[in-house]
């Protein structure tokens, strides 16, 4: 069994999927990788967030899709006195000194899966290097991304999304907890989000688990 950081999350004070938590994930012996979410701006570059807009932090009518990079770059997460900034995929991936999983959740708005796909490629070609995973709840944006994209891309399932879908042609699927056990299919499964060693199954030990609270899987 080996443990992925959903959005960078563990046993630290920095705010989830910022650049700081998750390269302080891919320090620690015990996680195996770090699980971030992607969006594009609206200069085609990628930033590391899982919501559409910012309502949760207050901010009204402004949305990642609308917004330049270093537009978003500015909005803090934190506060004045601890404050936590959006980072773009490029700053993060730039500072990995790592062979750890990193597992790209994208996300995209209605009708723009080509040009997702077309900015994953540039990510391909710079970051080579590294051992980078794509998965999305988007069929479309996985069918791209396994005819255009060079590193293993995965389909994501829920409860209620993509449970009856073909597999045939995906290198893995990341599966909630709820939906895993109707997932008969041999492909490589990841499995989202286990945050309690009461919830872990015999059937687990060959995959990866995807955890905001990698420490307490690991503890006594």
């Amino acid at each position: 069994m080996k443990l992925i950081a959903h959005r960078g999350n563990d046993s630290h004070s920095f705010k989830e999927n910022t650049k700081e938590a998750l390269l302080w994930c891919l320090k620690q012996d015990y996680i195996d990788g770090v699980e971030l979410d992607i969006r594009l701006t609206k200069d085609k570059k990628f930033i590391i967030y899982h919501n559409t807009s910012f309502l949760e932090l207050g901010i009204k009518r402004r949305f990642i899709k609308n917004e330049t990079l270093e537009t978003l770059k500015k909005i803090n997460l934190g506060t004045i006195e601890n404050p936590s900034y959006l980072s773009s995929l490029d700053n993060f991936l730039k500072d990995v000194n790592s062979n750890k999983m990193i597992l790209l959740d994208v996300k995209n708005e209605i009708g723009d899966s080509k040009e997702v796909v077309d900015a994953l490629r540039s990510v391909c070609i710079t970051f080579s290097h590294l051992n980078i995973y794509l998965c999305s709840f988007c069929q479309n944006i996985v069918k791209l991304s396994t005819n255009m994209c060079k590193f293993p891309v995965g389909l994501l399932i829920s409860d209620f999304i993509n449970k009856n879908k073909d597999y045939s042609n995906v290198d893995f699927l990341s599966v909630s907890k709820g939906a895993f056990p109707d997932i008969s299919s041999k492909k490589k499964k990841m499995v989202w989000t286990i945050n309690k060693k009461s919830e872990l199954k015999s059937a687990y030990k060959d995959m990866y688990i995807i955890t905001d609270k990698a420490y307490k899987l690991v503890s006594e």
